[in-house]
């Protein structure tokens, strides 16, 4: 059920809500974000080609946006600030005059060439927001969120969630026929409250805390001309393959398709152990590249488990043929219960591969130590290692109750077979049963480190967490360096969701290498992301809420303060949306 239609003709400022609009091929609603205001002098293509939203003046900068008033005169935008001054622009202004004041001298107002917008992305012609989706959001952040945070062109009513399983399918409204071709990245945009003006919750952290990404609603591109309003009823109906998909993963400031949260269709379930279970999984999107770049040791997520529609993170045990697989321990909790009851032909979102736990080329050697299910990404790398014909020194320590506990071992032997110098030691804690090679007991921790402390081999670890930090008791002590270990670790649901505030200092000098800038930081100035933009450097950044990483950094000399999640200081990488200097700095921008 299509419920609301809207455009926003000055980017960044309040909507226009809209009866009836006319969708033509290729473009948006006519005049949405066909306007904008320049930001800090920032470089705007010609001709009125698209720019990127750091060009301009937008909410996630401007959070007061919201509080301005907006309305259309036939041809002219009549633009009233919180303080009631007033700007008339129509097709001859070229700069602010009223309201120069509020936005800085000669604000110059660009114009997008007919038929497009300044859209987020050069794609994004049509937004489209599931008011059952923000429902559900609010019911767990347990706060009213207001549907217009989220700045979408159309308003549809389903199943919370379901959009992001349209994906490659196809919109059918009347004659209108629209393709949904990604899902929306959320930015700090939609943390402005849109009544007051001010920054209220941070909404990329909770989507990502409590829902395990930080996506919500989809774009949309038409592929057949026509006339809708409201209300009106949506079918969802097969696209013609995955072309349109395909063509909006590739444009350039589109999200990686790892982290697009997608539908996946479980294929195959399959009993390992006692309590254990493996589940193959098939990829929508893995025709198109969304397991190209998988490395042995990555995981992924699956979203909306359980009646809680919980999220959890599962290292991927094997890879094949476009489908993936996760191997489960069932136990009290409500994630593993809701993968242990799927069943072949059941659907669910899936988001991955993720994670850095991988192996390293080049190494000396390869120590595996792990306990229980933390077996998964041991077969996994294992596997990976006979393909790539590894040669040199692997050794592998694992831990399990009983043979009837024991998954996959089978498979490490396997694995084994194509590996010219490896050795396999199984421990078995209460019996050996008939694994006649096993060792009855525990390993000797500090033997094993020690062991692999002599090999100067790689250590990859996985297991329960006392059992991991056991370990780590061993590596402190040998100094061993923190780049030859892997732990296998994944985000969970604990997310920083609120931003520290900036406390006093005074002035710090900053240097931006490749902008040739150099200039003094004060608290005034806020983040590091806000300081470079304010002195007209544009760098690639989208949530502006510390869960992206778009805008990481490198840091050439000095330290900065993280002011969400861990707190610490960072002196080789950082975050510019949510780091400031501490000490003098020179920043890789």
């Amino acid at each position: 059920m299509i419920t609301d239609l809207y455009r926003y003709p000055l980017k960044g400022f309040p909507a226009q809500r809209l009866e009836v609009v006319d969708l033509n091929v290729g473009q948006g609603i006519a005049g949405d974000r066909a306007l904008a205001l320049g930001f800090n002098s920032q470089h705007v293509e010609p001709a009125g080609a698209w720019t990127p939203c750091q060009a301009f003046q937008r909410m996630s900068i401007r959070p007061d946006l919201t509080r301005y008033q907006l309305d259309v005169l036939d041809e002219t935008l009549r633009l009233t600030s919180p303080q009631g001054l007033v700007e008339h622009i129509d097709e001859d202004s070229k700069c602010l005059v009223n309201l120069a004041t509020n936005f800085g001298e000669k604000t110059p107002v660009h114009r997008r060439k007919e038929g497009g917008g300044y859209w987020d992305h050069p794609d994004a012609a049509l937004s489209i927001i599931n008011i059952a989706t923000i429902e559900e959001i609010a019911k767990t952040l347990k706060r009213p969120i207001a549907p217009l945070q989220f700045r979408a062109n159309i308003y549809v009513r389903a199943e919370p969630w379901a959009e992001f399983h349209w994906l490659g399918q196809s919109l059918e409204i009347g004659d209108a026929r629209i393709d949904i071709i990604r899902p929306i990245d959320r930015c700090k945009t939609t943390s402005v409250n849109v009544d007051t003006g001010e920054l209220d919750v941070n909404m990329p952290a909770a989507l990502q805390q409590h829902f395990g990404h930080m996506f919500c609603g989809v774009y949309a591109s038409v592929r057949n001309t026509g006339r809708i309003g409201t209300p009106a009823i949506a079918q969802i109906t097969p696209s013609a393959g995955q072309s349109a998909v395909r063509k909006a993963a590739s444009v350039s400031t589109a999200p990686s398709l790892p982290h697009w949260p997608r539908p996946a269709t479980i294929c195959e379930t399959r009993h390992e152990a006692e309590d254990i279970k493996s589940i193959w999984i098939e990829d929508s999107l893995s025709d198109i590249g969304a397991l190209s770049d998988f490395k042995a040791g990555q995981y992924i997520r699956i979203h909306g488990l359980g009646g809680e529609r919980i999220w959890r993170s599962y290292t991927v045990s094997a890879v094949q043929e476009g489908k993936l697989r996760v191997t489960v321990k069932r136990d009290i909790g409500v994630g593993s219960q809701a993968m242990h009851n799927l069943v072949a032909g059941d659907m669910v979102t899936l988001t991955g591969p993720f994670g850095e736990a991988t192996l390293r080329d080049p190494c000396k050697a390869i120590h595996f130590v792990s306990a229980g299910i933390g077996i998964t990404p041991i077969i996994a790398k294992l596997s990976a290692l006979a393909v790539l014909k590894y040669a040199g020194p692997i050794v592998v320590h694992h831990v399990a109750r009983d043979p009837e506990k024991l998954a996959l071992w089978d498979e490490i032997e396997q694995a084994a077979a194509a590996l010219p110098n490896i050795e396999l030691h199984l421990y078995l804690t209460q019996n050996t049963g008939d694994r006649r090679t096993a060792h009855h007991g525990r390993p000797n921790c500090h033997a094993v480190i020690e062991q692999a402390n002599i090999a100067q081999a790689d250590i990859h670890i996985c297991g329960p967490n006392g059992f991991v930090r056991s370990l780590d008791d061993h590596i402190e002590a040998a100094n061993i360096p923190r780049e030859r270990i892997f732990r296998d670790s994944f985000s969970s649901p604990s997310v920083t969701v609120n931003m520290r505030e900036i406390a006093p200092s005074p002035p710090i000098k900053v240097t931006l290498s490749k902008s040739n800038i150099i200039d003094y930081w004060r608290p005034q100035d806020g983040t590091l992301l806000e300081f470079a933009e304010k002195r007209g450097v544009i760098t690639p950044s989208h949530c502006r809420a510390g869960i992206c990483n778009t805008c990481q950094c490198n840091v050439i000399a000095g330290a900065t303060e993280r002011l969400v999640g861990e707190e610490g200081e960072d002196r080789v990488r950082t975050l510019l949306c949510t780091s400031i200097p501490t000490e003098t700095l020179t920043l890789d921008i």
